[in-house]
């Protein structure tokens, strides 16, 4: 499968959604739907845009970008596959007049209507043959860029350094950077989401990144010493077997409910009970650095095609990395094959589980 057949694919998905709800069109405005749609085009400008310069309209038998003037050489040059009728207008005008021009804005469906954005939400996390093979290279590029960073980075080093070193590695392997999570020695025992602040290292160290492009974010930890600590060392093996058993579990349960419960299980089993309320355990990833975050309420079906990112922690310690659910595994995609980053294994329901070691340096 071809990026074109890709969209086909959505589009003809999103048309009959149209039929049974009685539309003549759908339009999609945020960033996440607009890189689904488009399998893969950016329309922000800042990471930070929820709504980008360019929006999505499909009709019955048409689909439309509409792009502000400024971005439109761009988009259409660098962003869109064919298949898309590309409409240009002025910044300072409101994109509605201009739909109003296609089709009448009472039969088009819009995001911020529930049933639209449940469906949405599915179909963002249902992820095709196609975006598979581009969310592995992703998640390939994310792991060679996240591990030669570590390699880099010394104990004198600030956390602003340290990001600076690890958002310069993402880059290089073509990635946007939505986030870097910087726990030197003293942060990784007091916050649980770190920003970077202009104190060392230290001793010990774990990096968390967010990397996206295609559209798909991709997350992934790596820890780093200077100097053995096995209680550190000990505590991180038991935070990746809790991380192996939640893998394993999404591989098993057929909620989320169901899963959460094996959740708190876990972090019992291995002597942590209660680590679990001090952060959420993350959940589903793809269009967003979590498209669902796992609670025990949850009753979210889960199936094969869908993928996840994991981050149990441990006050002091984490583990975390992108699968994606296929018959019969979890297949990690943030993982550098031909690199030397040590790897734990566990055995779970007789399955193995690789996990990432602490580097020692």
């Amino acid at each position: 499968m071809d990026r074109e057949s890709d969209v086909s694919r959505k589009l003809d998905l999103l048309r009959k959604y149209m039929g049974r709800r009685g539309a003549k069109g759908i339009l999609l405005r945020r960033v996440d739907n607009f890189a689904w749609v488009t399998s893969g085009g950016r329309s922000y400008i800042a990471l930070s845009d929820r709504i980008g310069v360019a929006s999505v309209l499909v009709s019955g038998d048409s689909a439309y970008v509409f792009v502000k003037n400024p971005e439109f050489e761009r988009l259409k040059r660098d962003e869109l596959p064919a298949g898309f009728e590309v409409v240009e207008y002025p910044w300072f005008e409101d994109l509605q007049v201009h739909v109003g021009g296609v089709l009448d804005p009472a039969t088009v469906l819009r995001e911020g209507d529930k049933e639209l954005d449940t469906l949405l939400l599915k179909l963002r996390v249902m992820l095709s043959e196609y975006e598979q093979a581009r969310y592995e290279d992703v998640g390939r590029r994310t792991a060679v860029a996240l591990e030669r960073g570590m390699f880099r980075l010394t104990p004198e080093m600030t956390e602003r350094d340290a990001a600076g070193v690890i958002g310069a590695e993402l880059h290089r392997q073509g990635l946007d950077v939505p986030l870097i999570l910087v726990f030197g020695d003293e942060s990784r025992t007091l916050y649980r989401h770190n920003l970077p602040r202009d104190v060392l290292i230290g001793s010990r160290c774990f990096v968390s990144v967010c990397a996206k492009r295609y559209g798909l974010v991709v997350s992934a930890t790596r820890s780093i010493e200077f100097g053995r600590d096995e209680a550190f060392e000990r505590q991180h093996r038991e935070n990746a077997f809790i991380d192996a058993e939640i893998i394993h579990l999404s591989l098993q349960s057929e909620t989320f409910s169901e899963l959460f419960s094996g959740i708190v299980d876990a972090y019992g089993k291995h002597g942590y009970p209660g680590e679990w309320r001090l952060h959420h355990q993350g959940g589903l990833a793809g269009y967003n650095t979590r498209e669902l975050v796992a609670t025990p309420s949850s009753k979210f079906e889960i199936v094969d095609g869908m993928p996840f990112a994991w981050n149990p922690t441990v006050s002091g310690t984490k583990s975390e990395d992108t699968y994606i659910r296929r018959e019969g595994e979890m297949r990690l995609i943030s993982v550098d094959q031909d690199g030397s980053w040590p790897y734990l294994e566990f055995e779970v329901g007789g399955m193995l589980y690789r996990r990432p070691d602490v580097l020692l340096r």
